[in-house]
Order: structure tokens, then C-alpha cells, then sequence
């Protein structure tokens, strides 16, 4: 096969740049280029292949390269080859590859490393099948709501906001712990799981911030605050704000004072509070949007406001630079656990005094039971409840029933005994 003859060709405009055009490969649609470089230094003429210009190279780069070689062959730093700076190049280029390689591998998905690592793992070292059981619970609630989430961004606030899910459907403590047993494996599993020599999660587990049932405790939580519990919540949160030491604090306790506020008046979860933006407020229609995420495993909807939280968040706004209604970061610092703050307000008021199981403490999510609660106690139909709390079975809401007003105590007051 006779082969054919390079033809060379000067980049004009350019000193000593030459290029050849491949035969057949291209390049954003033309001939892929060959360069080289002819220059000299020390009295003598050299000549150097560079690449091509599927690989990144211009003829006006090249040029700026040759005259910084120049420089600093002159100045004796750096390389004052093209040879050495090809070296330099994909030594730099090796060190970006490696990492955008660990970054893609500390963004790994708890879906991906459950499936593609976790279940291998757990297959091949279990005698007996047990590891179908993960993959039964994980397919029917785990994956639809942590599963499109990076290993790196599940937090324990996330956790919590997925163990309160499994109660508002009623699931036993016992389940729930099965559950939130086969997260708190997959985590520890990422923690001694290297690939490429770069550790999945080299970080503490979520989990060990999270306050897990007992056996025992009560199936739902039942507890609720009273009108006067929930003042006293709210005053004690400004008074903290106005007491705090720096403004980072106060900003902290005011989010957590307009957090209560919107949970109390539209019964949004903790996580929905966080992920909210201002687009989803309709201040003339007096509603906000709530999205639907985690496959429909969590519906959304249009809830409407009151005067309380259209007031609130229009003093927000106001002051607001962030798409979100509740940034992460306030003060210029990453912004505190509003569960953790909100337990420490519940411990100082003692609401949590008398409670004997840890289904009956008040905690952040009860904030939604109460909002629910509150309506039942008002006379409001059930179904009318449901629509508002978002749930997707009626069976979710009738647990709200028997707190609706009961006519029949008067007719039994009808009955004497003369």
C-alpha cells in the first residue's frame, strides 16, 4: 500500500509553526492538525513535535508558549523546552484527571453505591440471603427518597426528615429501625470502601446525630403543642435572638423563630422549609408551592398562607439575597441545625420533662402534628386535612379524627334520670 507524503504547512502570521493535516481524523469538523515548532536558543536550531489539535493545541498557543520559554530560559525557572512543557502538561493535566476522578467518586450516589457496591459486598459475604431484604426495604422507601442524593449531601436533618416520613404512614418503630440499620450499614460500608485509592465517605455517618426510637415507644407520634406551648416556643426563640452575642447567633435564632412560624400555619416539613425558594411564594395569591421531590415519595402541592406567614415572609424578603427562603449561610457563616436549636429551646421551656417514651417529645416535626391537630380541633373535615397536609392515603390523616369536635357528648346530656 503505497503510503502518502506529508505535506507541511506554515501557520501564517506565526515564526517557525509548521502543521500537517491527518488523512482521515477530524477535529470540530476539520482535519485534525499535526504541529511543530521550530525555534533556537544557546546558538542552536531546534525543532519539536507538539500535538495535535484534538488534543488542545493552537498554533496561537503554541506561540505565547514559545516566547514564555524563551523567557524563562533566560531567567533559568521553568522549563525552557517544549519537551519539558509537554511533561509539565500532562503531568498537571494526570493531576486534574485524578482529581475530577475523586470528586466524581466522592459524589457517588446512595443509589449508585448501594447497588454497585453495597449489595456486591453484602451478597458475597452473607451465607444466608438476608442481603434481599435490603434491597426489598431500600427499593420500597430508602432509594425513592435518599437515593438521587450524593453520599456527601445526606445530613442528619435529611434523616430525620426521612424518619418522620415512615411515621406519618404509620410504621412501627421496629421498621423504621430496620430502615434507618440498612442506611447507617451502607455509610459505615462507604467508610472502608476505596476506589482508585480515594476513600467514599470519609466522614462521620450522619447517623450518629440522629436520636433513633427504642422498641417500645408508641407506633406515631401523638404529641402536639397547645396554643400557649407554642407562644412560649416563639417568644423564647426572639428572646434568644435578641440576647445573642454576634450577629451570626441572632440571624440563627430569628431563622428558627420564622421556621416555627411556617411550619406551625402550613405544616411543611423541616427539609421543605430548607429546600423552599422565593419563586415558590405567590404573595398575591397568598400561597406557596411546595414541590413534589424524592419520585412522588413525598407529594407536593399549593398550600395557602395566613396573615402570620405572608407577614413574616415579606419582612424576609426584605432583607433576603438568596434564592432560598432559608439560606445555609447567614452572617457569612454556614447556618446552625435548626433541629438541634429547636431542641434546645423545647429542653429549656421542660416540655419534654414528662415524657416516657421518645415518641411523645416534642421535636421539630411535631411542629407539622400540631398544625394538623389544630384543624381537627377547629372542626375542619378530614378531608379538607388531608389536602392540606399533603398526605396520600386518607388512612394517613384519620389519625387526626378523634380530635375533631364530637357532638356526641351533648346528646348524651340529654340523657337524665329524674
Amino acid at each position: 500500500m503505497k503510503s502518502t507524503k506529508r505535506v507541511w504547512k506554515k501557520v501564517k502570521g506565526t515564526k517557525g509553526i509548521r502543521y500537517f493535516e491527518h488523512e482521515t481524523r477530524k477535529h470540530k469538523g476539520k482535519p485534525d492538525r499535526y504541529f511543530t515548532v521550530r525555534w533556537s536558543h544557546a546558538g542552536k536550531k531546534f525543532e519539536e513535535g507538539i500535538g495535535w489539535s484534538s488534543e488542545g493545541w493552537t498554533a496561537t498557543d503554541i506561540s505565547g508558549i514559545r516566547h514564555k520559554l524563551q523567557q524563562n530560559y533566560k531567567s533559568g525557572a521553568g522549563p525552557t523546552s517544549f519537551t519539558d512543557l509537554k511533561h509539565e502538561h500532562e503531568r498537571k493535566l494526570m493531576e486534574a484527571q485524578k482529581k475530577e476522578e475523586e470528586e466524581q467518586i466522592k459524589e457517588i450516589s446512595f443509589q449508585e453505591f448501594f447497588e454497585q457496591y453495597y449489595i456486591p459486598w453484602k451478597r458475597d459475604r452473607k451465607k444466608r440471603k438476608t442481603w434481599t431484604d435490603d434491597v426489598k426495604r431500600a427499593n420500597k422507601r430508602i432509594l425513592p427518597f435518599l437515593g438521587a442524593f450524593p453520599l456527601s449531601a445526606i445530613t442528619p436533618d435529611l434523616l430525620q426528615e426521612f424518619m418522620d416520613s415512615m411515621y406519618d404512614e404509620g410504621l412501627a418503630d421496629a421498621s423504621v429501625l430496620h430502615n434507618m440499620a440498612i442506611i447507617r450499614s451502607v455509610f459505615n460500608r462507604a467508610a472502608t470502601t476505596i476506589i482508585n485509592d480515594v476513600v467514599v465517605f470519609p466522614h462521620q455517618t450522619p447517623l450518629e446525630h440522629i436520636d433513633l426510637p427504642q422498641i417500645g415507644d408508641k407506633n406515631q407520634r401523638q404529641r402536639y403543642l397547645t396554643k400557649e406551648e407554642a407562644k412560649a416556643v416563639l417568644q423564647m426563640t426572639l428572646d434568644k435572638s435578641e440576647a445573642a452575642a454576634s450577629d451570626n447567633r441572632r440571624l440563627a435564632w430569628q431563622d428558627l423563630h420564622d421556621a416555627i412560624v411556617l411550619s406551625l400555619h402550613t405544616g411543611m416539613r423541616l427539609g421543605e422549609i430548607q429546600r423552599v425558594e422565593w419563586h415558590d411564594v405567590n404573595f398575591y395569591g397568598k400561597s406557596i408551592t411546595v414541590r413534589t421531590i424524592s419520585n412522588g415519595q413525598k407529594p407536593g402541592g399549593n398550600i395557602p398562607l395566613n396573615s402570620a406567614v405572608l407577614e413574616m415572609l415579606m419582612r424576609r424578603k426584605d432583607d433576603s439575597t438568596d434564592a432560598l427562603i432559608f439560606s445555609p449561610i447567614r452572617g457569612g457563616e454556614k447556618r446552625h441545625n435548626l433541629s438541634h436549636q429547636f431542641k434546645a429551646v423545647v429542653d429549656d421551656l421542660g416540655l419534654n420533662k414528662f415524657a416516657t417514651a421518645k415518641s411523645q417529645r416534642i421535636v421539630f416535626h411535631s411542629l407539622r402534628h400540631t398544625f394538623a391537630s389544630w384543624l381537627a380541633i377547629a372542626g375542619v373535615d378530614i378531608y379538607r386535612i388531608k389536602t392540606l397536609m399533603r398526605h396520600k392515603t386518607i388512612n394517613m390523616t384519620m389519625r387526626y379524627a378523634h380530635l375533631s369536635p364530637d357532638y356526641s357528648q351533648g346528646a348524651v346530656d340529654l340523657l337524665t334520670v329524674d
